[in-house]
C-alpha cells in the first residue's frame, strides 16, 4: 500500500507543500469518457439561444458507493491515519485531521478489518483501482439484495460474469456482515448535512441549458453523489450514455464532525462546486470530441508540450493529449462564463489558468472558438471547428 493515495483530482484550495503524492496511471486522473447522445434536427443559430429546459441536478448519496468506498477505507486505514505533516496555507496539517471525517466513520468498522468478505473485496482492488467499480455498483439493485446477470451494465471490469458475481457477493455479506444499514440510520443527520452544503452551493443549473447548446448535444440526468466515505478532496466521475455523475468527498477540512446541531462537514465550497459542475460536466462532452480529431494531427502538435511539461505533469496532465482535453475544457469554463452574460468570471476564469496554471495555448483557442461561435456556428460542429483549432495551434 502506498504512504498515501490522495484521489484522481483534488478540490482543496489552499496551497498544498510538502505533500508526497504517489504516480498515478493517467487512466485515473483523465475522468472517464461518455459517448453522448447527438441531437436530432438542425442546429440553432448562436444567436437563438434555446429556451430553459429546467434541468436539474440531482443531489444524493448512493448507498452502494458509500460501501464501495468504505471498504478502501478500511483496506487502507493505516494510510488515511498517519501522523505525517505538510503544509497548507503556510500551517502544518497531519494527514490524519485531514482524513478525520473518513477516520470517525472508518473506526465504527475496524473491528471488521480482518472479514473474509473484506478480503475478496481486496483480491479485486489488487487487480484494478478501487474507483473503477463505480459504474458497475451504481447499476445494481441495492446492496445487500444485488444480483449479477448477463444484462448488468458496466461488466468491463471482470473476466466472467461468475468473477462479477463473486464481487457482489462479498459486498452484499459485508454489509449484512457489517450492519450497513445501521450505520447510515446511525449517520442520517451526516448524511442530510452533506446533502445541503452541497445544494446550497451548486451553481444556477442554466449553465447546464448553455453547455448542451454550445455542443449541440443533450443529456438525460446530471448527477452529484457527495459521499462520507470518499477519501477527503478526492472525486471520480461516472455516467452513462444518457447521464453525467460525480462521486466527491469534502473539499475543506472539517469544522465540527461530533456536535449534531453543529455539524460542518466541508462540503460548503461554492468555488469546488462549481469546478465540479461546469469543468467536470464538460469533459464528457469535450473529451469525445478531442478523441475523433486524426491522432496525426494531435501527434504533429506534441512538439508543444514540452515548454509547459513539468507545469502540466505537475497538475497531473502528463500527456499531450490530456493537455488538450484540459485546455479545450477549460475554454468551456470561459464560454459558459459569457453565454451567462459573466464577462468577469470569463476573464477571471482565462487569466487565472493563463498565468496561474500554464494553459498557454487557451487565448489561441478562445479567438477561435470566439469566431466559430459568432460566425460559425449554424454551419460547423463544435467536433469540427476542434480539429480545425488543433491543427493551426502555434
Amino acid at each position: 500500500m502506498t504512504s498515501l493515495f490522495i484521489a484522481v483530482f483534488l478540490f482543496c484550495t489552499g496551497t498544498i507543500q510538502n505533500h508526497q503524492s504517489p504516480s498515478v496511471p493517467s487512466s485515473h486522473i483523465n475522468r472517464h469518457k461518455f459517448t453522448l447522445n447527438q441531437c436530432e434536427g438542425s442546429r440553432e443559430s448562436a444567436t437563438n439561444l434555446p429556451k430553459n429546459q429546467s434541468k436539474k441536478i440531482h443531489v444524493g448519496y448512493n448507498s452502494n458507493i458509500e460501501l464501495l468506498l468504505l471498504s478502501n477505507l478500511l483496506l487502507s486505514y493505516d494510510d488515511f491515519n498517519s501522523d505525517q505533516t505538510f503544509v497548507i496555507d503556510e500551517k502544518p496539517v497531519r494527514v490524519k485531521d485531514l482524513y478525520a471525517l473518513n477516520l470517525k466513520i472508518a473506526n465504527e468498522f475496524k473491528s471488521f478489518s480482518g472479514s473474509a468478505n473484506l478480503a475478496i473485496i481486496k483480491s479485486y482492488f489488487d487487480k484494478d483501482f478501487y474507483l473503477h467499480y463505480s459504474n458497475f455498483v451504481l447499476g445494481l439493485d441495492d446492496f445487500p439484495n444485488a444480483t449479477v446477470s448477463a444484462e448488468t451494465k458496466s461488466m468491463d471490469r471482470f473476466s466472467s460474469i461468475e468473477g462479477a458475481q463473486k464481487f457482489v457477493t462479498a459486498l452484499n455479506n459485508l454489509y449484512t456482515e457489517i450492519s450497513f444499514d445501521r450505520y447510515l440510520k446511525k449517520y442520517k443527520p451526516y448524511y442530510d448535512e452533506m446533502e445541503k452544503e452541497v445544494t446550497q452551493n451548486i451553481p444556477p443549473e442554466n449553465f447546464i441549458e448553455k453547455m448542451e447548446h454550445l455542443f449541440d448535444k443533450s443529456v438525460g440526468h446530471y448527477r452529484l453523489y457527495p459521499s462520507l466515505t470518499m477519501p477527503f478532496s478526492s472525486g471520480f466521475a461516472v455516467g452513462t450514455d444518457d447521464s453525467i455523475g460525480n462521486i466527491f468527498g469534502s473539499f475543506d477540512i472539517p469544522e465540527e464532525i461530533n456536535n449534531l446541531g453543529k455539524l460542518d462537514l466541508g462540503f460548503n465550497n461554492r468555488l469546488s462546486l462549481r469546478t465540479i459542475c461546469i469543468h467536470e460536466f464538460g469533459h464528457p462532452f469535450v473529451n469525445p470530441a478531442i478523441d475523433k480529431v486524426d491522432q496525426k494531427i494531435i501527434d504533429s502538435k506534441a512538439y508543444m508540450f514540452d515548454p509547459i511539461k513539468n507545469s502540466m505533469s505537475a497538475q497531473g496532465y502528463n500527456q499531450w493529449k490530456i493537455c488538450l482535453y484540459e485546455h479545450f475544457d477549460r475554454a468551456n469554463e470561459v464560454m459558459i462564463a459569457r453565454l451567462l452574460g459573466d464577462e468577469t468570471k470569463a476573464k477571471s476564469i482565462l487569466q487565472d489558468n493563463v498565468e496561474n496554471r500554464s494553459f498557454i495555448y487557451l487565448p489561441q483557442i478562445m479567438e477561435k472558438l470566439d469566431f466559430w461561435y459568432t460566425n460559425e456556428f449554424p454551419n460547423k460542429t463544435y467536433g469540427q471547428k476542434v480539429a480545425e483549432i488543433i491543427q493551426q495551434l502555434h
